[in-house]
């Protein structure tokens, strides 16, 4: 048994960060008692690579922004610094080789991405070094999800489909996505209502979106 309190790490291309992106990793991390949680920027995500994401320093000072004021927020931009795709497993090896074997470590994945992890980078190591907690973003009810995961092509079988939404955190779906905001803001829409003052304040002076 070990005392330490859990770690949770959430990872994304934070292409503007929104106001879910910093309010429902805090509530997960609430819910699962990890007292810090290190966001972390991808160079670039191997979900996305037909879009270049925004330059690096940008995405970093509005995660700052962002985050300000939430206590025991870390970011870490160990995927920034190096080179290629980010991949998960990577960063869960360097976070894991500097907390040790005994740290509780868990990783945030959105339910949409849950139905493809099985097709993620060295899937299996990344459930031994760490813990999925599943966020609500495309099913509404714990059986849909379930239902997604068992035909999504993974060949899980109903233990590991029941042990996925036990996983799954009770929290509203994070329907809002940095590309509709980007969207909005590419249209000159107004995006008061996604994204914090200070975030928006940024984007406007650095032409950000536009």
């Amino acid at each position: 048994m070990t005392d330490a309190a859990p770690i949770l790490l959430f990872g994304g291309t934070f292409d503007p960060p929104t106001r879910a992106h910093s309010a429902l990793p805090a509530q997960a991390a609430k819910l699962i008692g990890a007292q810090r949680l290190l966001f972390v920027p991808a160079a670039i995500s191997p979900h996305k690579l037909d879009r270049p994401p925004t330059p690096p320093a940008h995405r970093v000072t509005m995660l700052e922004l962002a985050l300000r004021d939430l206590e025991g927020a870390e970011i870490r931009t160990l995927e920034l610094e190096r080179e290629g795709p980010s991949f998960t497993i990577d960063t869960v090896r360097a976070i894991r080789s500097e907390f040790g074997p005994d740290t509780p470590l868990h990783f945030l994945i959105g339910d949409d991405q849950a139905e493809s992890f099985h097709r993620w980078q060295d899937c299996d190591e990344l459930l031994a070094l760490s813990a999925p907690v599943v966020l609500p973003r495309r099913h509404g009810s714990v059986e849909a999800f379930a239902r997604a995961m068992a035909e999504s092509g993974g060949n899980w079988s109903e233990a590991e489909v029941r042990t996925w939404c036990d996983r799954r955190l009770d929290l509203p779906c994070m329907t809002m996505s940095s590309t509709d905001v980007r969207n909005r803001l590419e249209s000159g829409d107004d995006a008061d209502d996604t994204i914090d003052p200070l975030v928006l304040d940024y984007i406007r002076t650095h032409a950000l979106y536009a």
